[in-house]
C-alpha cells in the first residue's frame, strides 16, 4: 500500500469545484487501503466532503496562522514560518507522493520547492488558467522549472494546459488531461422542458463578475431587443457579487432576468431550462458545462480556457469569441435563430460527452496516480 499527501491550496473559500476531484480521488484510494492525508485551509467549519474524508480514516491538517506568525512583522520571517510547518508535515506524513490541487496556473511554488528538498516525488492538478495571472519573470521562471520537475502534471483541459505552456515556455510532452467529477448521474435524461413559447436559459456559476461574467449578461439583455422578446434567464448560485448583480437588474429594468439561489439539484434546472448560458472571463472546464450536456442541454459560453473543448458551435452549442458583451449578443442571436433545433442539438450533445468524459473520473484519476508510483 502506499502512502499519500494531498495539499489543497483553495484559500478564498471553504469550498468549490475546484475541491471535487482531490477529495474523491483521496476517498477512492482510501477506499482501496492505501494511507491519505490531507492539508487544507482552516476554516470555522470544513466543508462536509472534507469531514467525510476524515471520518473515513484520513488524517486532515488544519492550516492556520499560528499566533506568533501573525505578530512576526517580517513578511521573510513569516515565509519561514510557513515552510518550516510544510516541511514538518511532509515529514510526519512521509508520503509516497504528494498531489497539489492548485486553482490556477500560479500556485503558491513553497510546496513543490519543499517536496524537492526533501526528495519527495510530487504532482500537480491545474483547475484553471487565468491570463491576468502572468507574474513577472523572478516569479514565473522558478514556477516553470517546479512544474518541470513533477512526476505528474494534469489538466483539466486542454485549453488550461496550453496556456501553461505558453506562460512558463515548457513543452511539457507527460503533461495530461484529467475530468472534474460532476453533480448529475451519468444517464442522467430530464425531459425537454414543457415551455416552448418563451426560451429559459440557465446561467449556473457562483454570482462573481470578474470570473464567472454574469455582468457580460445582463449588459447584453438590457437591449430594446433582447426586452422584447420571449426569452428568461435565471441565475443560478450565490456569491460576493449577488446585490451587485441585483441593482444592475433594477437599473436596467430586466423583468426577464430572476435569481434562483443554490441548489443541490441540478437536474432540476434542467427540466426547466432549454440551455445554459455562461459569460465567464475565467475557467478550467466547468462542471455545469458537462452538467447540462449530460442532461442533453445545448451551451451557450464564451470561448475561454476549456469552456468550448466540448462543444461545436451551431452543432451542440454556441460560442461567443470573447467574454465581451457584442460576442455574447452575437451568440446569443444564433441561439434565437435556432431555439426550435434546440432540443435535437441538446441529444446530439449528450451523445458526444459520454465519448469524452468517464463515468468515475476520480476513479480514473487515482489510476493515474498510483501509475506514477509503478
Amino acid at each position: 500500500m502506499a502512502r499519500f499527501s494531498f495539499v489543497s491550496t483553495l484559500d478564498s473559500m471553504p469550498w468549490g469545484g475546484s475541491e471535487l476531484l482531490w477529495v474523491q480521488t483521496a476517498a477512492q484510494l482510501r477506499a482501496q487501503g492505501h494511507e491519505v492525508a490531507a492539508s487544507v485551509q482552516w476554516w470555522p467549519q470544513l466543508a462536509p466532503p472534507i469531514l467525510e474524508l476524515e471520518r473515513a480514516g484520513c488524517t486532515i491538517q488544519r492550516r492556520r496562522l499560528r499566533h506568533r506568525q501573525k505578530l512576526v512583522a517580517s513578511a521573510l520571517l513569516r515565509v519561514d514560518l510557513q515552510n518550516q510547518r510544510i516541511e514538518s508535515w511532509l515529514k510526519q506524513t512521509a508520503p509516497d507522493l504528494v498531489v497539489l490541487s492548485y486553482e490556477c496556473q500560479t500556485p503558491g511554488i513553497e510546496w513543490m520547492e519543499a517536496c524537492r528538498r526533501q526528495n519527495i516525488p510530487y504532482a500537480f492538478v491545474m483547475q484553471a488558467a487565468v491570463e491576468r495571472l502572468w507574474p513577472p519573470d523572478h516569479v514565473n521562471t522558478p514556477y516553470a522549472e517546479a512544474i518541470e520537475k513533477a512526476r505528474g502534471q494534469f489538466f483539466v483541459s486542454h485549453g488550461n494546459l496550453n496556456w501553461a505552456r505558453k506562460q512558463f515556455a515548457r513543452e511539457l510532452p507527460q503533461a495530461r488531461v484529467v475530468r472534474n467529477p460532476f453533480s448529475v448521474a451519468y444517464d442522467a435524461a430530464p425531459p425537454w422542458p414543457q415551455e416552448r413559447s418563451t426560451l429559459r436559459l440557465a446561467c449556473v456559476a457562483r454570482l462573481d463578475a470578474p470570473s464567472k461574467g454574469q455582468d457580460i449578461l445582463l449588459e447584453v439583455l438590457k437591449q430594446k431587443k433582447w426586452k422584447q422578446r420571449a426569452i428568461h434567464v435565471t441565475l443560478f448560485g450565490s456569491g460576493p457579487n449577488e446585490q451587485s448583480f441585483r441593482d444592475l437588474c433594477a437599473m436596467w429594468e430586466l423583468k426577464n432576468v430572476s435569481f434562483g439561489g443554490h441548489t443541490s439539484d441540478v437536474e432540476a434546472i434542467w427540466r426547466e431550462h432549454h440551455a445554459l448560458i455562461l459569460p465567464s472571463r475565467v475557467e478550467g472546464l466547468p462542471l455545469v458545462v458537462v452538467e447540462a450536456l449530460l442532461c442533453g442541454r445545448p451551451c451557450i459560453v464564451t470561448d475561454v480556457a476549456g469552456n468550448a473543448e466540448l462543444l461545436e458551435d451551431n452543432v451542440t452549442g454556441f460560442v461567443a469569441s470573447a467574454p465581451k458583451a457584442e460576442f455574447v449578443d452575437e451568440a446569443l442571436e444564433r441561439v434565437w435563430a435556432r431555439r426550435g433545433d434546440l432540443e435535437e442539438m441538446g441529444r446530439e450533445g449528450a451523445r458526444r460527452v459520454r465519448k469524452e468524459i468517464p463515468r468515475e473520473p476520480a476513479a480514473v484519476f487515482a489510476s493515474d496516480l498510483l501509475a506514477l508510483l509503478a
